[in-house]
């Protein structure tokens, strides 16, 4: 990727804007046709806030918020504003919904939360937009998987949580997946690797 999105230690989110990032072609000045685009995530401490979130994650998801839209909290965006695309390509609409979940914090979301990933999620089958989830951290979770990466489909407390994020938010089983953080590694780890990949391909297919 040209640049890397910011990940606070607390594990609260530091993305503020709607910013896009694309994939650079290994040694090459030439970027793949894939664009990730990231927003701000649910710490919304309002019933107010949160309705105004969606409200602009639902325009996103049709294209109308340009790259690089800062999230208002009090206010929805408007077709007044410059990062208010009047005319969206389907370049433009989000083609895969991924939502990122901290497995390590899920049993600590709120019914609020998983409600707002509800709606959310059925606005986007609405738009005939796959929903696919990424349950990061969970090395954090399971003594098995910290101890050995490979456990992943081995540990039960991780399939307790993947089974009840899939009942709460309404995403398959076959459609969520466990990844690891990089955190403390120095260099790439093939285990790690293998679980990015996977998640990455299945979004991928999803576009077909």
């Amino acid at each position: 990727m040209s640049r890397k999105a910011g990940v606070a230690n607390s594990g609260e989110t530091q993305t503020k804007k709607y910013k896009t990032y694309r994939i650079q072609k290994d040694g090459q000045d030439t970027f793949c046709s894939l664009v990730l685009s990231d927003t701000m995530g649910l710490e919304c401490n309002s019933n107010r806030r949160i309705k105004v979130y969606v409200k602009d994650i639902k325009r996103a998801m049709k294209g109308r918020v340009r790259d690089g839209y800062t999230f208002n909290p009090e206010s929805k965006i408007s077709k007044e504003d410059r990062y208010y695309n009047l005319a969206p390509t389907a370049n433009d609409k989000v083609h895969v919904l991924v939502c990122v979940v901290d497995a390590s914090t899920l049993s600590q979301m709120s019914p609020k939360a998983i409600e707002t990933l509800q709606d959310i999620r059925e606005e986007a089958s609405d738009l005939d937009i796959p929903q696919v989830a990424i349950l990061t951290k969970i090395d954090m979770i399971c003594p098995e998987i910290k101890k050995d990466l490979r456990n992943v489909y081995r540990s039960k407390i991780l399939k307790k949580k993947m089974e009840k994020f899939s009942a709460e938010v309404g995403i398959p089983m076959n459609c969520i997946f466990p990844v690891k953080n990089y955190h403390e590694e120095n260099n790439f780890n093939s285990d790690i690797d293998s679980l990015i990949l996977s998640a990455l391909k299945d979004i991928i297919d999803n576009l077909d």
